[in-house]
């Protein structure tokens, strides 16, 4: 049975099969993420742990260029072009902050409204409070989120963010070694936390917001 690669696994794999064809070695980690513009090693490390569980590629544990295809010919592959789907955080349980869990759920998105977003790297939740009203996101609106991992994260970016069991919207301000959750609508406080509190748990930027009517 054919392997169904994402468009980014697609390229992820030609670029690995170029590469070898013309320098005679696999690709760093870090040459692919240049190449493809992704904007951290760790998206690149879970494209190539999603293709190497599809059968397409071998790591070999901490070697810089220890990629080994497993096919002669990625064409040997169909590609897949249906809806993705990305995994749908699931409501938190009261006592557990800056915890993330992955629900069984996920959520359907068509990506010719969002052609920027790479849904590898990607989750989708529910806003749970209308704390960003004033600017059009409203409590239940389904969100979707790019996991920061350890990336920094600009002030002013807008971001879902995990405070206890809610799932919240806020801009992003910092002040020393605080982090300001910000919200939009006035009858919402500002929260404040020391960076790195388990307390609250920044999932990422959001990048797009669908609503049903």
């Amino acid at each position: 049975m054919s392997a169904q690669l994402t468009e980014r696994q697609n390229q992820i794999y030609e670029f690995i099969r170029s590469h070898i064809q013309t320098e005679g070695i696999p690709p760093t980690v870090i040459e692919i993420r240049d190449h493809l513009g992704l904007k951290s090693t760790n998206g690149v490390h879970k494209h190539l742990g999603a293709l190497e569980k599809k059968g397409v590629l071998v790591r070999t544990p901490n070697v810089s260029r220890g990629l080994r295809l497993l096919a002669k010919d990625a064409d040997a592959f169909s590609f897949d072009e249906g809806t993705p789907s990305l995994p749908l955080i699931p409501k938190m349980s009261s006592g557990q902050p800056g915890l993330l869990r992955r629900g069984k759920q996920h959520l359907q998105v068509d990506l010719r409204f969002m052609p920027r977003i790479d849904p590898d790297d990607c989750l989708a939740g529910r806003a749970g409070d209308d704390g960003m009203a004033d600017e059009g996101i409203l409590k239940g609106d389904f969100l979707v989120i790019e996991e920061a991992g350890s990336r920094p994260i600009p002030e002013g970016t807008l971001v879902a963010v995990l405070l206890m069991d809610l799932l919240a919207v806020r801009r992003v301000a910092y002040a020393g070694e605080r982090i300001k959750l910000v919200p939009a609508a006035t009858r919402y406080k500002p929260k404040s936390f020391i960076v790195g509190s388990p307390a609250y748990l920044v999932i990422g930027p959001v990048l797009a917001v669908m609503r049903k009517l």
